[in-house]
């Protein structure tokens, strides 16, 4: 049947719906764009086929001296697809760029578009990004997941606790909620799994304002907005106006300035439901990081309910785990009992031979209750603060990862790469 299938209309093909082997990725896209600006249109279609049926959420692009690379984000990693031919850079990057309506002659300054859905084919929406390199222009492509079924908290791979926990906020009439982790950590889905389990309890009625940058995935009966610093609509004066719009949720992508975290905390005790994200290593050190741009202690204390850090591991491929015998290492560090087992992760055309298939979150959760609203008033250090949750019943991310290991969803292996011990690396254990 050979590399290609047809799909509807005038000289289109993609590949076939199977995922290929990287290497033969490569050489389809090089045998593609052999053919000219034709050629460019079926490679462009055919990548965005195989990287949404490898999984993909990012596609990059990148030229080098001696090739363009071609990398795929499969479940958080980067993983090496192909070298193209230099020649064939400016032909996909030229398609690209139609396919995203943004500016082909302009190849020295970053730029900003996205493919719909119905001309991406691969059927999702596509959100390009260009930026120049010393190499010509480098392409990263996020394809957008459609599923709605990301967005339920059942489905998300938090323990029963963060579950419940995440279930008691959103029941709340008002409070502000903060999460926090690392970029790609699974935020901006667990905020919209949020979303959805507030209209599923209070209905299609409850009026909701999301701000963010940009809007990743449109749902419905949401009012969503996108902020545009260079318009003069960034995050403190999109959640200014959107107080006035009557909302009872508001949810903001991120906190980035002091007056934007006084607005948000503000909104928090004035009747709405404030969900956000702010960067910070842990989840008390949130209340720090709000401390430091300005917000009163009495503020942070009673408008906060709580915060949560996340993180996102990747689960063993269950169709090519193996048993596996923790070292003595893995066993004093993840608590494994004696007698008791790993996994390992080995590789199979299930998982395309990559070990680990979809991704879990962890959550650190801390609720504000009467002893830290009391301890928030003195300005307490992260530490002394992360002590008191933890008296208070706080399940630390790493003991979660621990359960996790324990629990044989993971390998001690993909824990020890989301939590490196102390001088990992400087010397081989057993």
């Amino acid at each position: 049947m050979g590399l290609f299938a047809k799909r509807p209309g005038p000289n289109r093909q993609v590949s076939l719906t199977e995922p290929m082997p990287f290497d033969r990725i490569g050489a389809m896209l090089a045998v593609l764009a052999d053919s000219g600006d034709s050629g460019a249109i079926e490679a462009v279609d055919a990548l965005l086929v195989q990287a949404s049926l490898h999984r993909a959420s990012d596609v990059h692009l990148e030229p080098w001296d001696e090739g363009v690379s071609l990398r795929f984000r499969i479940d958080g990693l980067l993983h090496e697809v192909a070298s193209l031919p230099v020649e064939h850079h400016a032909r996909i990057t030229g398609r690209v760029k139609v396919l995203a309506h943004i500016l082909t002659y302009q190849k020295d300054l970053p730029q900003d578009g996205r493919i719909d859905p119905e001309a991406s084919g691969c059927g999702k929406a596509v959100r390009v990004s260009t930026f120049p390199t010393v190499n010509g222009e480098k392409l990263v492509l996020r394809i957008l997941n459609p599923d709605p079924n990301l967005f339920d908290i059942d489905v998300l791979g938090f323990d029963a606790e963060t579950t419940l926990a995440l279930r008691d906020v959103v029941a709340r009439p008002q409070g502000a909620f903060l999460l926090t982790g690392p970029a790609s950590s699974g935020k901006t889905t667990t905020i919209y799994a949020m979303i959805r389990e507030i209209l599923g309890r209070r209905g299609p009625s409850t009026h909701v304002v999301a701000i963010e940058d940009p809007v990743e995935y449109r749902l419905g009966r949401v009012s969503q907005s996108e902020v545009n610093p260079h318009t003069g609509f960034t995050y403190e004066a999109a959640l200014r106006a959107a107080l006035r719009q009557d909302p009872e949720v508001l949810v903001l992508g991120e906190i980035r300035d002091a007056e934007t975290a006084r607005t948000a905390v503000q909104a928090g005790l004035t009747g709405h439901l404030v969900i956000s994200t702010i960067h910070s290593g842990t989840a008390a050190g949130v209340f720090t990081r709000l401390l430091d741009m300005g917000v009163e202690p009495y503020l942070a204390a009673s408008s906060v309910v709580g915060v949560m850090a996340q993180r996102l591991y990747r689960r063993a491929c269950p169709d090519c785990a193996v048993d596996a015998l923790p070292t003595t290492r893995e066993r004093l560090r993840y608590s494994v009992a004696e007698g008791m087992g790993t996994v390992r992760s080995v590789g199979c055309p299930a998982c395309l031979g990559i070990g680990y298939r979809g991704r879990a979150a962890l959550g650190e959760v801390l609720m504000v209750d009467e002893t830290l609203e009391g301890l928030l008033q003195s300005r307490p250090r992260t530490q002394t603060l992360h002590e008191a949750a933890l008296s208070a019943g706080m399940v630390p991310l790493f003991e979660q990862a621990a359960r996790c290991v324990r629990a044989r969803l993971t390998s001690p292996e993909e824990m020890d790469r989301l939590f490196p011990a102390p001088g990992a690396g400087l010397h081989r254990e057993d």
